[in-house]
């Protein structure tokens, strides 16, 4: 069995943001397994704004960047959450994600674990690459909760809210699943305090799965070709989601 200093040195973040509280909480969660990945590919985000703008065009900031400045410098409403500060350098800045510049460091550093923090849509010339996983946290249970918003929908449905660490492959959310975790949210009366909160507790497995699998202690689990995505949620259910989540904390 390798050790941990040698595993480490296979692992990377990948963000568009690596100075955010979503990359720290991934750090957090792989420090308190003993691992410390050395390398940071920090994603230029110009390419994906772009590409966000020709899908939301005059809405790109109440539907994209409005959205993700506060996913990653928070809000008024966001829970009280505790970071240790861990200095891991930017050893990478690429132009755009699925480069040949990226494929080039990630073969050339023999990456074997990729860890997603947001850095976008990985297209096939990078899920493609023999012997590399690329790691993903989502907040819901898959297959049942693919796409958007599945934190919301799931309380919504006064349904578990459910973390999951799968493997990123062609599609969207349908890669083999390594671990998953019950994410109690029993006091939260706020949606948008809800879902980060569900995404920072989510990330903060990522290393445990990384490394549970690493030493063979769990295999990845395929997901059926089945499942159910789910959409932006409309401001009227969010509005009523919080009234559904004030009355159950009354």
């Amino acid at each position: 069995m390798q050790s941990k200093a040698v595993l480490s040195k296979q692992i990377a973040y990948i963000s568009i943001n690596p100075s955010g509280k979503f990359v720290k909480s991934a750090q957090v969660g792989f420090k308190d397994v003993g691992l410390f990945p050395e390398f940071m590919i920090h994603v230029n985000p110009g390419k994906r704004i772009k590409n966000e703008f020709k899908k939301y065009r005059l809405g790109i900031f109440s539907n994209f960047l409005i959205p993700k400045f506060k996913q990653h410098f928070g809000n008024k409403r966001s829970f009280k959450n505790e970071i240790i500060e861990i200095e891991i350098p930017i050893t990478k800045k690429v132009g755009a994600l699925n480069s040949e510049e990226t494929i080039r460091f990630i073969k050339d550093n023999n990456i074997k674990y990729l860890i997603n923090c947001g850095a976008g849509i990985f297209r096939k010339k990078i899920t493609d690459i023999n012997g590399l996983y690329i790691v993903n946290a989502h907040a819901g249970k898959l297959p049942d909760y693919r796409n958007m918003n599945v934190v919301e929908w799931a309380l919504y449905n006064s349904q578990k809210v459910i973390g999951t660490i799968h493997l990123i492959n062609s599609g969207i959310d349908t890669g083999d699943i390594l671990l998953e975790e019950e994410i109690y949210l029993n006091k939260v009366s706020d949606y948008i305090v809800a879902r980060e909160y569900a995404f920072d507790q989510v990330i903060k497995i990522a290393g445990k799965a990384v490394l549970d699998f690493a030493e063979g202690k769990i295999k990845p689990k395929k997901q059926p070709k089945e499942g159910k995505r789910w959409y932006t949620m409309h401001p009227y259910f969010h509005k009523k989601l919080n009234l559904i989540l004030k009355t159950r904390n009354d």
